[in-house]
């Protein structure tokens, strides 16, 4: 749950899991923390997916990169979302919006979406960590560098093993067998086929069968294929609008351009899939622009440099860390940052305080969490030109911080 947001909102956490109970599966016990069965079952009912008598299965949506806020600006231009939208608006219940997680990032935000569990818990803590195999006992006078942080998302280079570090079971893999048959039913992921056995697909999303589809038209018949062939749970992916957004903006035509397929691709969606099935619709985050006004480069700010040895996470959401791991250091660095952002910063504070952002924190996230964490405000972000690539710096959309353009997801329901 996203800090200043509504606790009574639905969170991302829960979707998954009441699509599955809702699709007449079972959730098998997972570690303390993560999603039960009951509790999904509780969100399904509340969300009006816990009637029996479709007899069809659940496909969840999940959109990349689509807040709440920018549906609903450019709603014009997605007649079919636009419907959703109106009737869940309508209709009282917990739609159309969720919260998702803290980062408001995609490794993040997907791990949450796929195990019902928090970045404290999974460790999934943003973009990016100091790679832990590296070691985060820097000594003072280190230089911050990209090649010590591994990726959440492609975990390139020298990583631990995905599945062993995320060791959270995934919703997927919690699916109990069929009492009178005794065989698991086979849930299907859809999405592009680079995704079939990827560092995130296995950390956050691993136990479903991959069905690689590439182009966006294609990936509804796809989904509408699996259900007819017995399949109670699909989860499909859409990618486009996030690209759109981190090269473009949103506001651009580009993305209105993919919000556009988007939509025509959730008719397609609606018309092919077997009648009764379920369609979930939601987000991993929103974003927000921003341009080179905005930003604020770490190397131009001794005040801000000072102590800091290594720079990962996200420029929205940045995770520091100062020689040693010094507690003293970081509340120092933490200071210094507080005073020099002033009010272009949400919040800044410790490794021992990111519990009042990110919800528990594990052993597991404590251990690569930053010593110091900035969530930004408004449309600010921080880089470090020693960090982020020249296009990293200059990508206009961004996420990760607690805004609500950033953290307020749609919860759409529809049913063929």
């Amino acid at each position: 749950m996203s800090a200043g947001t509504d606790p009574s909102l639905p969170e991302l956490r829960q979707v998954l899991g009441a699509a599955a109970v809702s699709a007449g599966l079972s959730l098998a016990d997972g570690p303390q923390g993560a999603l039960t069965d009951a509790q999904a079952r509780r969100a399904a009912r509340a969300w009006g997916l816990d009637d029996p008598t479709t007899g069809a299965g659940t496909v969840v949506v999940l959109v990349d990169g689509l807040g709440l806020v920018q549906l609903r600006e450019r709603r014009g231009h997605a007649p079919r979302l636009r419907s959703w939208l109106s009737q869940a608006e309508a209709a009282g219940g917990p739609g159309p919006a969720a919260v998702t997680c803290l980062p408001s990032t995609t490794a993040a935000a997907l791990t949450t979406l796929g195990t019902g569990a928090g970045p404290g818990l999974t460790g999934m803590v943003g973009y990016s960590v100091l790679n832990p195999l590296l070691g985060r006992d820097l000594p003072a006078g280190t230089v911050p560098s990209g090649e010590r942080n591994l990726c959440l998302i492609t975990w390139e280079g020298q990583a631990p093993d995905p599945r062993a570090w995320q060791d959270v079971p995934t919703i997927f893999e919690r699916v109990e067998a069929d009492p009178a048959s005794g065989t698991r039913p086979t849930v299907v992921s859809v999405g592009p086929s680079r995704f079939a056995g990827s560092g995130l697909t296995q950390a956050g999303l691993r136990g479903a069968t991959h069905v690689g589809v590439d182009r966006l038209e294609d990936r509804p018949a796809a989904a509408a294929q699996a259900l007819r062939r017995g399949t109670p749970l699909v989860y499909l992916y859409v990618g486009e609008l996030d690209h759109a957004g981190h090269a473009h903006g949103w506001r651009s035509a580009t993305w209105l351009e993919q919000l556009e397929r988007l939509d025509a691709a959730m008719t397609e969606l609606l018309r092919r899939v077997p009648g009764g099935t379920r369609v979930v619709l939601t987000a991993d985050h929103g974003m927000v622009d921003t341009d080179e006004s905005l930003r604020i480069e770490v190397t131009a700010h001794p005040s801000l440099a000072r102590d800091v040895v290594a720079v990962a996470g996200e420029p929205r959401f940045t995770q520091l860390h100062v020689p040693g791991s010094d507690p003293d250091t970081a509340r120092q660095v933490a200071d210094r940052w507080r005073a020099e952002l002033g009010e272009r910063a949400l919040w800044v504070g410790t490794r021992d305080q990111a519990h009042e952002m990110l919800g528990p924190v594990g052993p597991r996230a404590h251990g690569v969490l930053g010593d110091v964490l900035v969530a930004m405000a408004g449309r600010w972000v921080v880089v470090d030109p020693r960090v982020h690539s020249p296009g990293a710096m200059a990508m206009p959309g961004v996420h990760g911080s607690s805004t609500e353009a950033e953290t307020i997801v749609p919860l759409l329901v529809a049913q063929a």
